[in-house]
């Protein structure tokens, strides 16, 4: 096993070299256009998928091609199902979405490779009662609660994958090692905040927020809604671990309105956790962080295309994104 990993932690080292560095991101961020970005793409390790037809397929393609690397390379199986279930998180939206909430049909649902769950057993376990014992607990649990209801609001549906896309990160990523730990209680902590504040703006009940919540970060649902009731979100975020960087960008975010900064704060903690966190030099635990370092990259860069295509100014990106 260790043989085994110093091979994979040794391709793992070279793979990061194919993840933009900080000069094609000011490259990126600096150009004129998305038609201009794409072509300094073309320049980079994505340049090899750009035969497809659109970036978002690029983009896909991509994802699946550093998936397969860590499927070729990993002989721990929670790492594996940790990183594959959320790709089966992400087409059960897709496809519980479309046939709970909208119109019923199972045509045209847009969905990814499968991870571990085959696509037809998502699709079919709607309706089929014997087909949800494929299902893994986590989800089986997911859909029965959105059958509770015959009909059920896109919205409910995403807070309940919002839900089922975190207890696969706590089940799976946490017991690998504390570094994993940290960063998924850090992702689930930056995400419950930034719902709060967001909603404080719109006047959302107590309440509705508890609701949207999520379980595993540092403070409970519960905390974190008392301290939305209060006004006293920035308080209570000053006594959460590692977050003391970005504290004055929250509480300007809360003023200001606009979020832009905080997310931008919160994206480098994690690319911070992940590139110099408490990971041993060898085991799963670098083939993770790869990955999860990838897949924030590729969110980056969508982020910025649309924000290249929208005509939105080279000042307002860098305010967003945490590279540049």
């Amino acid at each position: 096993m260790a043989a085994s990993f110093i091979y994979a932690n040794g391709r793992i080292s070279g793979e990061e070299t194919t993840l933009l560095d900080q000069r094609m991101w000011q490259m990126l961020i600096s150009s004129a256009s998305g038609e201009e970005a794409m072509r300094l793409l073309g320049d980079t390790w994505y340049g090899g998928f750009m035969q497809y037809h659109s970036m978002e397929d690029c983009f896909i393609k991509a994802m699946e091609s550093t998936e397969d690397e860590l499927l070729e390379l990993s002989e721990d199986e929670r790492l594996v199902r940790g990183i594959l279930y959320r790709r089966d998180v992400r087409n059960a939206r897709y496809i519980w979405k479309k046939i709970l909430s909208e119109d019923g049909s199972e045509d045209e649902i847009e969905i990814e490779r499968s991870g571990l769950i085959e696509t037809e057993i998502l699709r079919k376990s709607v309706k089929f009662v014997e087909v949800r014992d494929e299902l893994p607990l986590l989800f089986l649990q997911t859909l029965e609660e959105l059958l509770e209801n015959d009909r059920v609001s896109t919205a409910e549906v995403d807070r309940k994958m919002d839900r089922l896309a975190a207890a696969v990160e706590r089940d799976e990523l946490i017991e690998i090692n504390s570094g994993f730990r940290t960063f998924v209680m850090t992702k689930i902590e930056q995400k419950n905040f930034l719902t709060a504040s967001r909603c404080g703006i719109d006047g959302v009940s107590r309440q509705e927020v508890r609701e949207m919540l999520l379980p595993g970060g540092y403070h409970t649902e519960d905390e974190i809604a008392e301290a939305y009731r209060r006004r006293t979100l920035p308080d209570l975020l000053a006594e959460t671990p590692g977050f003391e960087g970005i504290g004055a960008a929250f509480e300007e975010a809360l003023e200001a309105g606009s979020f832009l900064g905080f997310e931008r704060g919160c994206d480098r903690m994690l690319l911070e956790l992940l590139e110099k966190g408490a990971f041993p030099v060898f085991g799963p635990s670098p083939l993770a962080a790869f990955v999860l370092r990838r897949e924030m990259e590729i969110s980056h860069l969508r982020l910025l295309l649309a924000a290249k295509t929208a005509g939105v100014r080279e000042d307002r990106l860098k305010k967003r994104l945490p590279r540049g």
